[in-house]
């Protein structure tokens, strides 16, 4: 068995050193063809053989992309030295893990091709300049990136690249701590890749478990996660399911591992390798090692921690390794777990300082307290303190922040013990001269400041006065000029009804005898709009039925006459209502629907009509265009909110809008009764 064995693994050597020398032998048959052409023939060749050695600097291929890139730049072929930008830039971050060359070469390559055309490729290399951002800590320019690159998407109408990066957009708003704007991006990411290619839109779905996780919304971030896992069992590509499932895993390892669920954080992790080496991806396989070693020491599993270190070291040896985040913690809580307490602390000093300057504030305050730990072992107890103090001050704040449903960055987090005793020491020399003057001047401190109370007091008496006054005149006026309207109103549509409408129904009546049927559709349909003007303009449906049986006539009017779908429920509240209430909050209701058949672009509508503890309550959605309630109001050309506000003082009704860009719009209103 041995002897087959042996014989398998020298077929397969010998298959693989056949196949290197094939490719050397390819490529210098291609240099050579490369040599000896010009023009297009040269960028073919040179296109081949950038292709065929994608990621292998063993043949050189920075060099011989970039001499591709250049050449293609010179002949004017801008689409295929994006192609080779964009797998290059790829390389650079990915391979090298060196994100500021990436983004020199971007910049570079961005001066010199045009930003009219081939709008796929610059969407992708935008794209990837924002993940080098990202690596950067520079949220600022990654989310200019991102949107960029989501721009250009647009206009090639790329709808799984558009779901990716609105993705991304929604992650660096979440770093920055917009988390009303996360939401809505990684919402509006999900809504595109669900109707695109389900199998990518676990992505947006998983950056909100992380949003919730951030939030301290940790069984709300595990629900969705096991969602997702659930999910990407049944999808069709291995690929797909072997990322979902590793990241998925893993990032709910590290949830538990912060809620100190040790048991679910192992179970979680030993579930994330059987997926993440199935990813051939070297990040990945590292990152659950690292996770392994790490989970296993802390918690006395010395001998699946020796496994998992053994591997590492083997991994370490390999000419591609690189460390990944949290590596130097990981082999410190080995050296700790083995007792070996020096090595622990050099190595995890070595992992704050990699820390201490990045927004990873999770792996800041637990690298603090395993040093808290470290040197508590060590007897260098001063050591111990100040770092069990700053894992605490940094657990607090997250804590804290987390129940505020917000989050901000910690700015000069280290420095805190600097500036706070640089305070201190200010505050105690102001403290000194205070002494030193108090009493000297404190009949004129206290003196001054009673004057200035009482001038404060007495300005602000007026002003209070003044603004009262002013909104009672100004309300007094609203209420004034409300009513002569409705009073003219009233007129002129009695005028139009008894004095225009009766003589045209003669005219219809007469040009019917005539036997001319133009003149009498031409009458017939003037005597019509003459009447939808006087209904316009004094309701007679509510005096004759009432406000709900008004209200449900004028839904069912605009129903009847545009393309827009209304759904209502509206009880009878007639018995609630005086007769300058049932009229005001009519005109509200008109003036609501006017609002929404001319601007709103919506194709359903729902008006929510009912009584509620003592109040009649009425909700009106849409699910337009939206806008801008507070732009509305500043600008002086939109009358419709600003007579609904008016209207709503003088009704004493509370009125209440929520809208927003693409999200529809909810007013809602309640009167007491």
């Amino acid at each position: 068995m041995k002897r087959i064995c042996c014989l398998i693994l020298c077929l397969s050597n010998l298959s693989l050193s056949a196949q290197e020398v094939d490719l050397t032998s390819t490529v210098q048959s291609l240099k050579l063809k490369i040599n000896n052409s010009e023009a297009g023939e040269r960028l073919m060749w040179m296109d081949s053989l950038s292709r065929l050695i994608d990621n292998r600097t063993e043949f050189g291929y920075d060099s011989i992309a970039r001499s591709t890139i250049a050449y293609a730049l010179e002949l004017d072929s801008t689409r295929l030295a994006l192609e080779h930008a964009y797998s290059l830039i790829i390389s650079s971050w990915q391979e090298l893990r060196d994100p500021e060359r990436s983004l020199e070469f971007f910049n570079k390559i961005m001066e010199q091709v045009p930003d009219d055309r081939n709008f796929a490729e610059l969407s992708g290399m935008y794209r990837e300049a924002g993940r080098n951002y990202i690596m950067l800590n520079r949220p600022d320019k990654a989310l200019e990136s991102f949107e960029q690159a989501y721009t250009y998407a647009i206009e090639v109408n790329d709808q799984d690249q558009m779901g990716i990066i609105k993705n991304a957009i929604g992650q660096v708003l979440s770093v920055m701590g917009d988390f009303q704007r996360a939401a809505a991006a990684l919402q509006e990411s999900y809504d595109i890749l669900s109707k695109s290619d389900l199998e990518i839109a676990w992505r947006p779905k998983g950056s909100l478990a992380i949003l919730y996780s951030q939030n301290g919304l940790h069984k709300e971030a595990k629900k969705m996660r096991l969602e997702i896992i659930e999910e990407a069992r049944g999808y069709k590509s291995e690929r797909n399911k072997n990322e979902v499932l590793n990241g998925t895993f893993y990032n709910q390892a590290f949830d538990e591992m912060l809620n100190g669920s040790q048991e679910e954080r192992i179970r979680f992790l030993d579930s994330t390798r059987v997926y993440a080496f199935k990813t051939d991806y070297r990040f990945h396989e590292l990152q659950i090692l690292v996770g392994q070693l790490s989970a296993y020491a802390e918690n006395g599993m010395l001998e699946k921690a020796e496994a998992v270190k053994q591997e590492l070291d083997r991994w370490s040896r390999d000419e591609g390794f690189f460390e990944v985040d949290e590596y130097h913690l990981a082999m410190a809580h080995y050296e700790f777990a083995i007792g070996n307490y020096q090595r622990a602390a050099l190595l995890g000093e070595r992992e704050y300082d990699k820390l201490k300057s990045s927004q990873f504030y999770e792996g800041i305050y637990m690298a603090h307290g395993f040093l808290a730990k470290v040197y508590d072992s060590l007897g260098n107890l001063s050591r111990a303190h100040e770092h069990l103090r700053a894992h605490h001050k940094i657990k607090d704040s997250i804590e804290t922040v987390q129940k505020a449903n917000g989050f901000s960055y910690y700015q000069a987090l280290y420095e805190a013990e600097k500036k706070d005793s640089e305070i201190a020491t200010q505050r105690s020399e102001i403290a000194l001269l205070n002494a030193k003057n108090r009493a000297k001047n404190v009949w004129i401190l206290f003196g001054g400041l009673a004057i200035l109370a009482l001038i404060a007091i007495f300005y602000l008496i007026r002003l209070q006065y003044f603004v009262k006054k002013k909104q009672q005149m100004h309300a007094r006026f609203s209420r004034n000029l409300i009513k002569g309207q409705e009073e003219e109103r009233t007129r002129v549509a009695r005028e139009l009804h008894d004095g225009v409408g009766q003589k045209l129904m003669l005219l219809a009546k007469r040009t019917k005898l005539t036997g001319d049927p133009e003149m009498e559709s031409l009458a017939m349909g003037t005597l019509e709009e003459l009447r939808s003007v006087s209904r316009d303009l004094h309701p007679a449906t509510l005096e004759k039925l009432g406000f709900s049986a008004a209200v449900r006539a004028i839904i069912d009017e605009v129903d009847a006459n545009t393309t827009i779908f209304f759904t209502h429920h509206i009880e009878d509240v007639d018995h609630l209502l005086c007769e300058q209430g049932s009229l005001h909050l009519y005109r509200m209701v008109q003036e609501i629907l006017n609002n929404i058949v001319k601007h709103s672009e919506a194709k359903s509508v729902s008006v929510h009509i009912e009584q509620r503890a003592g109040d009649i309550e009425m909700v009106v959605k849409d699910n337009g265009k939206g806008f801008s309630f507070k732009e509305k109001l500043r600008d002086r050309s939109s009358l419709g909110m600003r007579t609904l506000l008016e209207r709503a003082k003088i009704a004493g009704v509370k009125f209440h809008v929520e809208s927003g860009s693409s999200l529809g719009t909810k007013i809602s209103l309640v009167m007491p009764t």
